[in-house]
């Protein structure tokens, strides 16, 4: 009888320990998400002041350098440090392997997708043009890099390093992180960008980061497919790079 209630006791104190250390990650998640935010309010109040000592490009590739920089180090402070959001010196390897192979079947799936537009008589480059933003025409390759490459970074960094690893939590996390972290990618490209029209590349394009990262664990694997994509748009699009927001 007294091992029993002795059992029972210990399972209980287990419990309480699970719950306080469940209650305690969720805080760190909640603070990590905050503090990001808080960064890229303030980077994004940042580009127009600095657009007027510099050219919009350099401006832009500034502060999306910062502001991961900054994120980084807010990853690195949070309890977790680096495997938190899927940057675990372990996993890059694989990680890059991975992407590589998601944006190569990716790949594959536009190209049949535009031949079936094709087919069907609809244009399907009408659909990826884009237009070149004012005064980025002398800086186009500092453009291609900042669009390219340092954005798909940041981006990927507060979305689905930051934003998605702190919504994953619980039986239906993965769900709730999926959905939330696409609907918000997607608004925000739209909003930014003031693009009228359904956001189709950024919701499709918000899936397969988010999915990619789930499936690899590692962060890795989304920025690339985001890299990867980003360029190939940009050149299959007549070397036509979108606007500030990537």
């Amino acid at each position: 009888m007294k091992n029993s209630n002795r059992h029972g006791i210990s399972e209980n104190a287990n419990a309480n320990a699970n719950a306080d250390t469940d209650a305690d990650t969720n805080v760190n998640a909640l603070n990590l998400v905050c503090a990001a935010v808080v960064i890229l309010c303030v980077c994004e109040m940042g580009i127009m002041p600095l657009q007027s000592v510099v050219s919009p490009v350099v401006a832009l590739a500034v502060i999306r350098t910062v502001q991961s920089l900054f994120m980084l180090a807010l990853i690195i402070l949070t309890p977790g440090g680096l495997a938190f959001a899927g940057l675990s010196r372990t996993m890059m390897v694989t990680g890059l392997k991975t992407g590589l192979i998601w944006s190569f079947v990716f790949g594959v799936a536009a190209l049949i997708a535009g031949g079936v537009l094709y087919l069907a008589g609809i244009n399907a480059m009408s659909l990826i043009h884009i237009t070149v933003p004012n005064g980025v025409q002398d800086n186009i390759m500092l453009f291609f890099l900042t669009a390219g490459v340092i954005g798909p970074i940041a981006e990927e960094i507060f979305f689905r390093g930051i934003l998605y690893s702190a919504l994953n939590r619980g039986r239906h996390g993965v769900v709730i992180a999926l959905f939330s972290t696409t609907l918000i990618f997607a608004l925000f490209h739209f909003i930014y960008n003031g693009h009228g029209g359904l956001p189709l590349f950024q919701i499709i394009g918000g899936l397969v980061f988010a999915l990619s990262f789930e499936s690899s664990k590692s962060l890795v694997t989304p920025v690339t497919i985001h890299i990867l994509g980003n360029l190939a748009i940009f050149i299959i699009g007549g070397l036509t790079p979108i606007s500030y927001c990537f």
